[in-house]
């Protein structure tokens, strides 16, 4: 199956790029809602599938143990921008496990985030790094169990076997068998079919199915992330923006190369999303219009978060737009798993 053109960016009247994309609305038993592409073939999800990533950290009783808070729960799930306000609540966990920032490694990398004083941008930490929450989690598990933390990114290590068994679990996938790889911060990666991916968001949105220790984890996940969405990306982070907007009735994550997911709480819905080239302002209009064809953006919020980017000659002048196409209009699949 050929993925439909989501995305165009046009220079006058003319198109100039075409960017595909695959994309599946599931509801957590299993039912396509609408879906668009080649949704079972698999994809790396990345960062998209942090909230799964941070499932054991509560259900192990290491966030309690260590008293972590909504914003550090909620930074567990995150891709921060390195602002300040992330460095000082990764600080402050760092000082309950009374660790400090060698025990991370995940690397480090310069803060997405442009602060005023360049100098804070010249000197990053391992704190900066996008995923040091996600890392944190991992550690605050392993410490709690009594396990030696060092190498937790390792495959064979109890905390990635945690992680492993809880994707297969909310995914329904057998997981060892999965196609995997290394992700940007060290950390194992699987490939994952997407209409799965979107199955593991719908259980988020709609946890009745579960087991009742699980729906608790997940509830109070998404009260963190409801309660400090700014944890979740930054300021100006995608993410972050349409999360206030939606007052959380939408809570989305993305990923690298394309890859973003939806959370639909009121409609007991999940959204995977994937472009197929990676272009992430792409991936961001696709995502936009698939919440508006799903009732969940009025036209005045969709309208606010800029669906038709203009596309800029080096003097400001509009050359043509980045925008999404009528993939949404067009009689999508549906149907049952």
């Amino acid at each position: 199956m050929v993925n439909p053109v989501m995305v165009e960016s046009t220079r006058g009247h003319f198109v100039e790029t075409k960017h595909r994309g695959v994309a599946a609305v599931v509801d957590s038993l299993g039912h396509v809602i609408r879906s668009w592409g080649a949704i079972y073939d698999p994809i790396f999800g990345r960062s998209a599938l942090k909230l799964i990533q941070a499932l054991p950290l509560i259900e192990s009783g290491a966030a309690d143990a260590y008293g972590l808070t909504q914003q550090e729960i909620a930074l567990a799930c995150a891709s921060h921008h390195g602002e300040a306000m992330h460095v000082k609540v990764l600080e402050e966990w760092l000082h309950k496990l009374g660790k400090d920032e060698r025990i991370l490694e995940c690397g480090v990398h310069k803060p997405y985030h442009s602060p005023k004083k360049p100098s804070f941008a010249d000197k990053p930490s391992q704190l900066h790094n996008a995923c040091s929450g996600k890392h944190l989690g991992f550690i605050t598990t392993a410490l709690h169990r009594k396990e030696n933390p060092e190498g937790y990114i390792a495959k064979d290590h109890p905390a990635q076997r945690r992680v492993e068994q809880t994707l297969g679990e909310m995914t329904s996938i057998d997981i060892l068998h999965a196609p995997h790889g290394v992700d940007g911060c060290g950390i194992p990666a699987f490939a994952i079919p997407l209409y799965n991916i979107a199955l593991a968001m719908a259980r988020f949105a709609d946890p009745t199915h579960l087991h009742y220790p699980r729906q608790k984890a997940i509830h109070r996940i998404i009260e963190a992330i409801k309660a400090y969405p700014d944890m979740i990306s930054g300021t100006d982070g995608f993410d972050t923006i349409l999360m206030k907007l939606t007052q959380g009735n939408v809570i989305c994550k993305g990923g690298a190369a394309g890859v973003e997911i939806g959370i639909i709480p009121s409609l007991g819905l999940g959204i995977a999303l994937k472009i197929d080239d990676g272009n992430t302002k792409a991936k961001e209009i696709a995502f936009l219009a698939i919440l508006k064809t799903l009732g969940v953006l009025s036209e005045d919020q969709y309208e606010s978060l800029n669906p038709r980017t203009p596309i800029l000659t080096h003097k400001g002048k509009t050359a043509g737009f980045l925008q999404p196409t009528t993939f949404t209009t067009v009689a999508p699949e549906t149907g049952k798993h």
